[in-house]
């Protein structure tokens, strides 16, 4: 058996609590962490959702216990950081998940949906951060920061420029957190899911078609979980300031997508006239 290096460990995941007919990223990394040994606390803004994934995890058999938070809230973000560190007895692994889009084209944005999205895709995730690296710093094996950012943080993001502007600034606050606390052995990655379809953890893979280079399923929560786990384990030791896509190949598409009857017709041309 492969030894992850989680069994014991003390893990947060921030905004662990499932929404319904959103992808479970929060969820499914709560389970994983604790399948794999971890104790979690489970933060959420949701009593309900927070309660919720504590049962899930224990009535697998894993330890979890649930606090309830506001992190867009740099107060209450310290304060169930804090909290969580000190029920867990420390703190090894910090995962937040949060996040979310409104989409309009990037001239038609209000400013307070601006100023919120950024809020809630990027200075929150400073919040978090910030209050959890004294916690890894003590270690003597230092920890792992994990952060949700996306595929639109790395390409455009059309309609939701907001969005896509915050998690470019995650990629970036990621590396420089990874540069400045690396030499206490603090590892600081993130993770960039493409389009995550909701309600479909337990569902078969489906391919995405001929948009895609390679026609892999899209990704699920599960996939996401699982991309969260390789992060925070040991396999992962010698990773840090990286952003790791979990697309099924949706970003490395080419942008001329053409049949393979137009493949065909373009070569023929091209040999007729060389």
């Amino acid at each position: 058996m492969i030894d992850l290096g989680l069994d014991g460990a003390r893990a947060i995941v921030v905004g662990a609590g499932f929404i319904p007919v959103r992808a479970g990223n929060g969820r499914g990394s709560a389970l994983q962490l604790a399948r794999a040994g971890a104790t979690v606390a489970c933060i959420d803004k949701d009593a309900e959702r927070a309660e919720q994934i504590v049962r899930e995890v224990t009535d697998e058999g894993g330890k979890a216990f649930a606090i309830i938070a506001d992190v867009l809230d740099s107060a209450a973000a310290r304060r169930a950081v804090d909290e969580a560190a000190e029920r867990l007895g420390g703190l090894d692994v910090c995962v937040d998940i949060v996040g979310g889009a409104r989409w309009s084209k990037a001239a038609d944005i209000a400013d307070k949906d601006w100023d919120s999205q950024i809020l809630l895709n990027l200075t929150q995730v400073f919040y978090v951060f910030k209050a959890a690296i004294p916690y890894l710093i003590s270690n003597e094996m230092g920890g792992s920061l994990i952060a949700l950012t996306s595929v639109d943080g790395i390409g455009s993001s059309r309609f939701h420029a907001g969005y896509g502007a915050a998690k470019a600034g995650v990629i970036s606050l990621v590396k420089t957190f990874a540069d400045e606390y690396g030499e206490h052995g603090v590892r600081v990655n993130s993770i960039a899911p493409g389009n995550v379809g909701g309600n479909n953890w337990d569902l078969p893979e489906v391919p995405f078609g001929e948009d895609v280079v390679n026609a892999l399923a899209p990704p699920r929560g599960r996939d996401i979980a699982d991309a969260v786990l390789f992060l925070a384990s040991r396999l992962a030791a010698k990773i840090t300031g990286q952003t790791l896509v979990v697309d099924g190949g949706a970003v490395i598409q080419s942008p001329w997508r053409m049949t393979e009857d137009q493949i065909e017709r373009n070569a023929a041309f091209s040999n007729a006239t060389s």
